[in-house]
């Protein structure tokens, strides 16, 4: 709420002084990155971070006309002159458009619709969203990027987004408030470590591989996803438990493999590219537990089966198995 309180009146203030005003998606580098194609392009711009489900329940962002979007669909009922996206569930939606779902991230499409192309910095924040985003990450100043992004809160994903469109990467690997959500960032990989091997102690020779966590970690469950993935598995689908009623769903599958994280995403209101999808969901207050029930149906009927086997993670990090 009073994040929303501070960036209407950020937004506010960028249309009373002519100044452009973006929204780009806060959960990774790709959308961080274009945040920050697009403070090189506008210095004196106003970015504000989202992630997609946010977009779809806020009203307000429809009050505003919107320069820049990207990593994200348009805000439901609002004007937007600009928008970069490689997502296959987000359609053209703006003015002008920079739209290609066989692109590897986002920030490559904002740079060539912002012209900013040949721009040494910008060239190295494409390269590192192109890493994060397609989950091959083979340097390591990029590697402490992402976790900056993942662990950081969002007044510091904001001041990421600043420093990479000033100065690029190394930059922000040396700002102190960055280096304290790294540190966060190395704890959490000491998490997803321990809680992969204890699925693939349990899940040995299987192809599908479902978890389910009643409360959430302080942990990435997309750098989770991908671990598992590369532990052998080629259709991963993960379930957080939010809130009391609110749920998140983590999908990852083989790029060039059978299964479509899509399908399932949407199923539950979400979207993506079907190697990588997500999404959030609401259920009623009277019945939180239809949240873990709707996720559970939505596989068997995606994958034509009666029964799955689903792997409950609790906080104390131990496994179980239950038949569903």
């Amino acid at each position: 709420m009073l994040r929303d309180v501070g960036d209407f009146l950020r937004v506010i203030y960028a249309k009373l002084t002519h100044r452009p005003v973006a929204i780009c998606d806060v959960g990774d580098v790709d959308g961080i990155a274009s945040a920050a194609i697009f403070l090189r392009k506008f210095p004196k711009g106003v970015v504000i971070l989202r992630a997609p489900a946010e977009l779809q329940r806020g009203r307000w962002y429809r009050l505003f006309t919107w320069d820049f979007v990207a990593d994200l669909p348009c805000p439901p009922g609002a004007r937007v002159r600009m928008r970069a996206d490689h997502h296959k569930t987000n359609v053209p939606c703006a003015e002008r458009e920079c739209y290609d779902p066989a692109a590897p991230c986002a920030a490559m499409l904002a740079a060539r619709l912002l012209e900013l192309e040949s721009d040494p910095v910008v060239q190295e924040l494409i390269q590192a969203a192109i890493e994060t985003d397609t989950a091959n990450i083979v340097t390591e100043k990029v590697r402490l990027l992402d976790l900056a992004v993942r662990y950081s809160r969002y007044g510091t994903r904001l001041r990421i987004a600043k420093k990479l469109a000033e100065q690029g990467v190394e930059s922000v690997l040396n700002d102190e408030k960055v280096r304290k959500s790294i540190e966060r960032g190395l704890e959490a990989e000491r998490i997803i470590d321990e809680i992969t091997r204890a699925i693939v102690d349990r899940a040995r020779g299987e192809e599908i591989v479902l978890l389910y966590f009643p409360k959430r970690l302080p942990i990435s469950f997309r750098q989770l996803n991908i671990k598992v993935q590369r532990s052998g598995y080629r259709f991963v689908n993960i379930l957080v438990r939010l809130g009391y009623r609110t749920y998140r769903l983590y999908c990852g599958a083989d790029r060039e493999g059978k299964y479509d994280c899509t399908v399932v995403a949407r199923a539950l209101g979400g979207g993506g590219h079907k190697f990588a999808a997500g999404a959030q969901y609401k259920v009623s207050l009277l019945r939180p537990r239809e949240g873990l029930t709707r996720f559970v149906n939505v596989i068997k009927e995606y994958l034509r089966m009666n029964r799955v086997k689903l792997y409950v993670v609790d906080y104390s990090l131990s496994v179980r198995e239950e038949v569903l």
